[in-house]
Formats: C-alpha cells, structure tokens, sequence
C-alpha cells in the first residue's frame, strides 16, 4: 500500500502566509520603533549652539563665560546683564546676546596699589638633567617685599576637563502568538566637550574696592541714571528689541512683572589665556534585530488513498493499525518553519575642534560685582 495524494494541506501553505505577513508587520514595527528612539536620542540638540556648549563648559570652572573670547574686556568695565528670563534659561547664552557694555572706569591706580602688595615668588628653573637635583632660584631680595612695578600677570591653572552626556533607548518585544518570534532595537548618543586651557593668566581688584568703585558709579550725580530700571532696559533694547519690556504674570501673587530681571556688573577680575583646545564630539548609534520562525504547530492531513500494490511490489507492507484506518496521522513540521531575521546598524558622528596660539591674551572669563537696578532714590 501506498499514499498516492502527497500533496501539502492548503491550511500549510495559508499558515505560511500568514506568518510571513506577521514577520514582515513585526519588521516594520520595529523599524518604525528604532526610528522614533534613534531620534529621542539623537546627539545633536538644535537648540545647542557651539557659543552655548562653550559657556557650559567654562561655568564648570566658576566664573562667567565669554564668548566668543576677546581682548577688551577688562577689568572695570560696566556692563547691564540679563540674568534671568521668566520663560526661558539664559545661562548658556553668550555675552554677547545678553549683555551691553556701558562704560568702562579707569581702575589702574587701584589695580597697581593692589599688586603693589602682593607677593612675587623666583620663577621655577628648568628642568635638570636624568639623574640631577632640581634646584630653585633663589630672590636676590626678600621675597615678601612689596613691589613697586610689576612687568607681568598672576599666572592661574585650569585643569582640562570634559563634559559628557549620554542618552539611550532600548526596545525589545517576545510574543511567539502575535509576532512569531522577537523584535528588539537600541539607540544611543554622546556628546562630549572637550576644554584645555593653557598660559592662563589673570588679575583683578579684591571685592571691597570692587564694590566700592560700583556704588560710586551708581551714585554719580551723572551716571546714576544707568543704573535705573528704566535706564537699564532702555539700553538693553539695544541688545534684545522691545521684549525686554514684556510682561508676565507671577505664579505667586497673579501680578504682572518684568519678564526680564536685570542687574549693572562691574568686571572686578578678568581670566586671560594665549592657548586654548575645544573639542566638542557628538557620535549616535543604533541596531536593529526582528526574528521570527517559531516552530508551527502540527498540521493534520486528509485521510489518504490507500490501493493494493503488493502484487507489484512484491513486498506485503506492514501497518499496526486497521487498513484505511489513518485519520490519526499527523504531518511532522517543516525543518524551518517561516519567518523573518534582520539585523540594522546605523549611527553618525561629528568633530569640531579648535587649537588656537594666539598673539596677545585673550579674556575668556570674567567675575563681577552686582547693583539690581531700582528707581534711582
């Protein structure tokens, strides 16, 4: 005896189907799914400038940024700040957007009676040889003695430093019934600043006489007016446009106040540096995997023919159950049922970096005393 329909069952090839069609609705799942986090995730913010990234980095040394780095910014410069926005965080903008110069004090007969009193150590020998003693200058004169001209400025060390943030997604799906198999995504992105600062120098006034010099110019009988509220933001629409006039209401008490908060600065000491390297790096990557293929479960077949061949074949075949008896048979599954495996990989990347040697110093940060503008009483 012998099966003479062979034929695959239709139900088979409908489950094939329809398991493709799975597979191929999980593939686009997923790829829809890794796009969105690839994009939640995606290293370069438009709202981050390279000005912004650069004022972070120097506030993590504790003193004001400025950007771009300039030479004339000095000490007893005065200048009208915005330091707050009721609708918006202003600590990473640029000077330059939120800040005007007024004017500037001549301070050097303070700044030499400052450093008139100050200490000045022998400058350090170069290195020996392998082997060798390293010996130090020593002063001809008494090196707490107090100077009456100095030729050069306060040296100040900045460690370099890096800035790192990192942001990730993970997608991942297991549901043999719906799927037929698992699906799965990640994305992750870096964006690091990288700041050395080298031959830094600085100077400056100490706070009291800093302080001093400001009250004295908030109080001229002339210049008073500058450090008036109605003063400040008259100059400041210079900078800003008529929204530095704009008005918001106050959580707290529902009146209207200024959207603007601003404040007169006296530059009280200026950082200067003649070398500088920044590099800022921004990388994304993401993959991708979707698998399918979980075994089919068993598929009956249809009762099959069953003819007497014996006499041709010349052998009896054996069965153990009953002749026409075999609706009890089951199909055994396809070595590989069907399904769908793909794997993606995709990321970017970028570089800005900067070294620069320059002719003179240049400031790069500054530090202040404050006056908030009133009414002029």
């Amino acid at each position: 005896m012998s099966v003479t329909d062979g034929r695959p069952s239709p139900a088979n090839g409908h489950l094939f189907l329809k398991r493709t069609a799975i597979g191929v609705v999980a593939l686009g799942a997923l790829g829809a799914a890794a796009y969105f986090s690839f994009r939640w995730v995606e290293p370069v913010p438009a709202e981050m400038s390279v000005a912004q990234q650069w004022n972070e980095a120097i506030a993590r040394l504790g003193i004001e940024p400025v950007y771009p780095p300039q030479e004339d910014i000095a000490v007893g410069d005065v200048f009208v700040l915005i330091t707050d926005d009721a609708l918006k965080n202003l600590e990473k903008e640029p000077i330059a957007v939120k800040a005007l110069k007024l004017w500037h004090l001549d301070l050097s007969a303070q700044l030499e009676q400052t450093y008139a009193e100050m200490y000045k150590f022998p400058e350090t020998p170069d290195p020996p040889g392998d082997g060798k003693p390293w010996k130090f200058t020593s002063s001809q004169n008494s090196i707490f003695g107090t100077q009456t001209t100095r030729g050069d400025l306060p040296l100040v060390l900045f460690p370099g430093f890096t800035i790192a943030s990192t942001r990730a997604a993970n997608i991942r799906a297991n549901s043999p019934r719906w799927f037929g198999g698992a699906f799965g995504g990640s994305a992750a992105s870096d964006v690091t600043t990288e700041v050395r600062i080298s031959a830094a120098e600085s100077y400056g006034l100490p706070g009291l006489i800093a302080e001093h010099e400001l009250t004295k110019f908030c109080r001229d009988p002339v210049m008073k007016l500058q450090c008036t509220d109605a003063e400040a933001r008259k100059q400041m629409s210079i900078v800003v446009g008529s929204k530095i006039f704009d008005q918001v209401e106050d959580p707290g008490t529902k009146k209207k106040r200024p959207r603007y908060a601003l404040e007169i600065a006296l530059v009280s000491r200026v950082f200067l540096t003649r070398s500088m390297h920044t590099t800022i790096r921004r990388a994304g990557r993401g993959s991708a995997l979707a698998s399918g293929g979980a075994e089919m479960p068993p598929v009956p077949l249809p009762p099959a023919r069953l003819e007497d061949n014996s006499a041709s074949a010349g052998t009896p075949v054996a069965s153990g159950k009953p002749e026409g008896d075999v609706t009890g048979e089951t199909a055994k599954p396809a070595p590989t049922s069907p399904g769908v495996t793909t794997s993606l990989q995709f990321g970017n990347s970028s570089v800005i970096s900067t070294v620069d040697i320059l002719q003179r110093p240049v400031a790069f940060g500054y530090r202040s005393v404050r006056w908030i503008p009133g009414d002029g009483s």
